[in-house]
């Protein structure tokens, strides 16, 4: 059975990616890349394994619960803390507001009911990142058990460095204007866009 790896994601405006592409740049050791065409940054809503032969079934469903909830209040999300994985890797957590914390709870129990969390190997990625074969295995098989539902932390990861890069965006908001589906790569990286849509749309 092929099996692809998903995220369903918001995605920042134009000039908020263009921003955190630059921050990016300011780790000098970090792993993770950054840009505005592949390795996206991006506030993760859910994610799972699926069979590769049930996406269109499973993004289908997807898009018809999008299509009839306001997803208004999602446009802006204030960064209270700095976010921390793992020691080096960080980021920014944002603001668990009862639209996202709801939106969450939904595509979360959707997208469960197609996950496949066995996997051993990387093929279900659409990019191996060759500093990071194997990264995000284990958190994807995972996911549902230790980081959703109740432990569900929205957060952007910025890269691998000091937090100190992050600090001057506490309390500050972060806008976004699009939800979207992506192929993901080793690192659980936003890479091969399958769907998106504006938020104001909805």
């Amino acid at each position: 059975m092929k099996y692809t790896a998903l995220d369903l994601v918001l995605l920042p405006n134009q000039s908020f990616t263009k921003t955190m592409v630059e921050y990016n740049k300011k780790l000098p050791d970090t792993v993770l890349q950054l840009s505005d065409e592949h390795t996206i940054p991006h506030l993760s809503i859910s994610m799972c394994r699926v069979a590769s032969d049930r996406i269109d079934e499973l993004l289908g469903k997807l898009q018809d619960f999008l299509e009839v909830i306001d997803l208004s209040e999602l446009l802006s999300l204030n960064v209270p803390s700095i976010y921390q994985h793992n020691i080096k890797t960080v980021g920014w957590n944002l603001d668990l507001i009862s639209p996202l914390k709801h939106l969450h709870y939904s595509m979360a129990s959707l997208m469960k009911s197609y996950h496949f969390d066995q996997a051993k190997e990387n093929n279900d990625f659409t990019v191996i990142h060759p500093q990071m074969p194997s990264s995000g295995i284990d958190y994807l098989n995972l996911f549902f058990t230790k980081y959703a539902f109740d432990n569900y932390q929205p957060h952007i990861t910025l890269g691998q460095g000091s937090t100190q890069v992050c600090e001057e965006w506490l309390n500050k908001n972060i806008e976004f204007d699009r939800i979207a589906l992506f192929h993901m790569g080793t690192g659980c990286t936003c890479e091969k866009l399958l769907w998106e849509t504006k938020i104001s749309n909805n």
